[in-house]
């Protein structure tokens, strides 16, 4: 497996001198690699200043990795063709296989891959990126910077778009792969794979369908790294859709949701969650129990918070006689004396503090949430100071819910700086860190 994100040597078959082609861009990106690379294709003399072949039996040298870029019905053959050679890794790019009816045309990829001991990835795929090694083995024309988050996609376009998102706001990522129809390398052998890799630390997955379910069960179930998933065609329109996009097959969303649930897989439902949760999961360990504790200065802030943890199975701690007592010292007479701990909307960056300092002292809860809305006495950005100082002397969870605009942007930018998490409003939020609960 590793010859696919750390080969040596590269064959691009469908190497194109014309910029407009998938095959220029994947060649071009690999250029700037640092690893040996050969266009093939039999009506060029020369790309990019290479000596093109018309055959990856005319190179003479060992080749780890063949990137083949052709059309689908040429494929077969030149997989042959690779097996006469030795390649025993390949990715295949070409799209016009099940996903497009033609089931016969995907089959005799599966004979010539079993007779010649290939392992391949695809077809109709993008390809696969090791930041790592500085290698882009893909049609997108921009690397992520490196990182902890591995991210395996079914979809090749989606994953475009991830990348672009991922480049824009700054985070890194260990490796990616499109995996496309997966008739040969899948989830599994992708995750079994990351499990090893020193640079990952957390595995994301977007999946259209599992072809071998059992296996994908028994892999993330043994693992040691969190797996994350966001799941396409749960609904009757959606598995419509994927199924003439990557084959994927039909399947009821019940099923899905109980088999991540059994196996451990964390299930997402956007993109925003996925890598929100994969972030978290690759700096952090889960949080160990349900026990939650709300901080907040505003009442409606504390009521949402309290039926978001009673809708996503979460509990809310009961706050000690004895702690209860220390807190009536320092807050005023009007606060809540109950969890969620309400200390008012008046409530300085100090009264948050006083908050925090006296609660740590308990053995009582899991995780801590702040609720936090801009009064003109609340100062944000000095509350998220003291939520970093905190986080960084407790080993307790914290998470934040800075609710508000232009008020709260310098605290919500510090939060996101020093790695606590911060949603936008407490429903979702709380949705989000249930799904961390070991």
């Amino acid at each position: 497996m590793e010859k696919f994100f750390e080969p040596k040597s590269i064959a691009v078959i469908g190497a194109s001198r014309h910029k407009e082609k998938v095959g220029y861009a994947i060649f071009k990106n690999l250029l700037s690699s640092r690893k040996k690379v050969y266009p093939i294709n039999p009506n060029a003399k020369k790309i990019c200043g290479r000596i093109a072949y018309n055959s990856v039996l005319k190179i003479k040298e060992d080749i780890d990795l063949a990137i083949i870029v052709i059309p689908a019905k040429f494929v077969p053959e030149v997989l042959k063709e690779c097996g006469e050679k030795d390649i025993k890794n390949v990715i295949i790019i070409s799209a016009g296989f099940s996903e497009s009816g033609n089931e016969k045309l995907e089959k005799k990829l599966v004979d010539i891959a079993l007779k010649y001991n290939i392992r391949y990835i695809g077809p109709n795929c993008l390809g696969t990126i090791n930041p790592h090694q500085k290698l882009n083995a893909t049609f997108f024309g921009k690397n992520p910077k490196k990182g902890k988050i591995a991210f395996i996609s079914q979809s090749g376009a989606l994953g475009v778009a991830v990348l672009d998102r991922a480049i824009e706001k700054g985070m890194g990522l260990s490796l990616f792969a499109s995996i496309g129809n997966a008739t040969n390398i899948g989830f599994s052998e992708m995750i079994k794979y990351l499990d090893k890799d020193k640079n990952t630390k957390a595995i994301c997955l977007y999946v259209e369908s599992l072809r071998k379910g059992k296996k994908f069960l028994n892999v993330v179930s043994k693992i040691k790294k969190p797996v994350i998933v966001l799941k396409g065609g749960m609904t009757k329109k959606g598995q419509e859709a994927a199924a003439t996009h990557t084959a994927a097959l039909m399947s009821e969303n019940g099923v899905y949701t109980g088999a991540f649930k059994q196996c451990g897989a964390i299930k997402t439902e956007s993109i925003y969650e996925l890598f929100e949760i994969g972030s978290y999961l690759s700096k952090n360990k889960p949080i160990k129990g349900n026990r939650g504790i709300i901080v907040t200065n505003a009442g409606g802030a504390g009521v949402l918070s309290a039926d978001a943890f009673e809708k996503n199975g979460l509990e809310l701690a009961k706050i000690p006689k004895s702690i209860i007592k220390k807190l009536d010292k320092e807050l005023p007479m009007e606060w809540s004396r109950s969890n969620p701990i309400d200390i008012v909307g008046d409530a300085t960056p100090e009264r948050y503090k006083k908050t925090l300092d006296i609660i740590k002292k308990g053995n009582f809860y899991d995780f801590i949430f702040i609720a936090l809305t801009p009064q003109k006495m609340t100062n944000p950005k000095k509350v998220a100071k003291i939520l970093v100082e905190f986080q960084k002397k407790s080993k307790t969870p914290i998470f934040s819910c800075f609710m508000g605009g232009e008020l709260i942007k310098d605290g919500k930018i510090l939060l996101t700086n020093e790695n606590i998490l911060n949603f936008e409003e407490p429903t979702y939020g709380i949705g989000m860190i249930s799904k961390m609960v070991k």
